[in-house]
């Protein structure tokens, strides 16, 4: 018998102590027949009723102990105390603020406010504007001049702090350290980088823009036009004794080509061996991650992941390879999640030589969830790790030969790179080796 609430139990105990038997006195056999039949008929129907009661009882209990196991904690954000809460708050904006309120952006930072709940550094919401930055982000490509502005907190100050060469701000002749003072008939003087940035953006046709160029100390005026700008993430050159150099500044879509397009350079300048450099990329995407590593790998797993549920997404090259020698991957405690995927998955297949210091250790993959307004929520949804099951996260990857850029023996050895030194010095002695089982 399953066991049953106590109560329950109870009542069948009594049922089992309550046989009434017929008297033996004077009267019909069918008499005490009867009233023996219905008797039992009383106690099957009692018993049963029990019995019934009790599987319900303890069905609910269960279902209310799976419900509560179920529970993921994001129940409060319908729950009527939340909305009782927000209604309070609201009436003691309306009779107590001072100022107006912009409702745009409070609605914003309510949901801001939840992704900072959730106890995720890596969470956000953005508006429907933030997303369409960070897209661009993410591609490398957006509709602009193409220089990077930053602004002096204090001074308020725009300055061009870099100008991607070909792009308009390059062919209109602005400079890095030019500070922009105007464009067109709006003065800049106390606007903020965003606003700037969204009146360029939003610039129709040639403008002009004005700025003051300290170095000359003068002021001037340029006609530029917005057009599509790449970012670049790829920067190379060829090395000593056919050693290629590629650094790898960030994991956006366009550095896939970019990647492949300086690869091939190298290989039609005779490339032997290949130095890819990570130091401080902050990562990027996990598709074009794994897009660069089937242009230097062999058929087989790069990564894999895992969300909550213990499901798993493979990510594996392909036979075709744009790069078929030997690497050297540098890398630093600024390398982090889409180059330790990397690193990772160079250092498992044993492709090449991880050289530098422990990278940072973001393991966790992170998904932007499009909302009906057009607006976006962004939270961490999986782990991932190498092909061999490595778990980054918290751990990073520790390079085959540990070198620090910052040590006193380095600055005080004249060296200005010394990791970069360490590489070349190991694939120089790589191709020595191969060089005297040849002869």
């Amino acid at each position: 018998m399953e066991h049953l609430p106590e109560k329950e139990e109870r009542k069948e105990d009594l049922v089992e102590k309550t046989e009434i038997k017929p008297q033996r006195h004077q009267g019909s056999f069918t008499t005490g027949f009867l009233a023996g039949v219905l008797t039992a008929f009383f106690c099957v129907f009692i018993f049963l009723t029990g019995w019934n009661i009790g599987e319900r009882r303890f069905a609910k209990k269960e279902l209310q102990s799976v419900e509560e196991e179920t529970e993921s904690g994001a129940e409060i954000l319908t729950d009527p105390s939340t909305f009782s809460m927000l209604e309070e708050v609201k009436n003691l904006i309306e009779s107590n603020y001072l100022n107006d309120v912009d409702s745009e952006l409070l609605s914003a930072y309510l949901f801001k406010g939840i992704a900072a709940g959730l106890d995720d550094p890596y969470a956000n919401y953005y508006t429907a504007e933030e997303l369409n930055s960070v897209m661009d982000s993410s591609r490398g490509e957006y509709t602009g001049i193409g220089a990077v502005i930053e602004q002096d907190i204090k001074s308020g100050e725009l300055t061009v702090n870099e100008v991607y060469a070909g792009r308009p701000a390059d062919q209109a002749g602005l400079q890095v350290g030019d500070i922009l003072e105007q464009i067109d008939d709006t003065a800049l003087e106390g606007m903020s980088l965003d606003a700037v940035v969204a009146l360029i953006k939003g610039m129709d046709g040639a403008f002009t823009v004005k700025v003051y160029r300290p170095v000359a100390d003068e002021e001037l005026s340029f006609e530029i036009e917005c057009g599509d700008v790449e970012v670049p993430a790829v920067t190379y050159e060829m090395k000593e004794e056919g050693i290629g150099y590629i650094q790898l500044s960030e994991f956006t879509e366009v550095a896939v080509g970019q990647f492949v397009d300086a690869a091939e350079m190298l290989e039609d300048q005779g490339m032997k061996k290949l130095i890819i450099d990570l130091r401080d990329n902050p990562g990027g995407l996990l598709t074009s991650v794994c897009d660069i590593l089937d242009e230097v790998l062999p058929e087989g797993l790069l990564v894999y992941t895992e969300d909550k549920d213990g499901n798993r997404e493979e990510y594996n090259s392909d036979r075709l390879r744009t790069v078929y020698c030997e690497l050297a991957v540098l890398v630093n405690e600024n390398s982090a999640s889409a180059s330790e995927i990397f690193a990772g998955a160079i250092q498992d297949h044993k492709a090449g030589t991880i050289i530098g210091t422990t990278t940072y250790g973001k393991g966790i993959v992170q998904k932007t969830f499009p909302l009906s307004d057009g607006s976006a929520f962004k939270m961490t949804v999986e782990k991932y790790y190498t092909p061999l099951g490595q778990d980054i996260n918290g751990n990073g990857i520790t390079p085959d030969i540990i070198v620090d850029n910052k040590t006193e023996n380095d600055a005080d050895s004249g060296k200005e790179d010394p990791v970069l030194e360490k590489a070349l010095e190991v694939l120089r002695g790589k191709l020595a080796e191969e060089a005297a089982q040849t002869e």
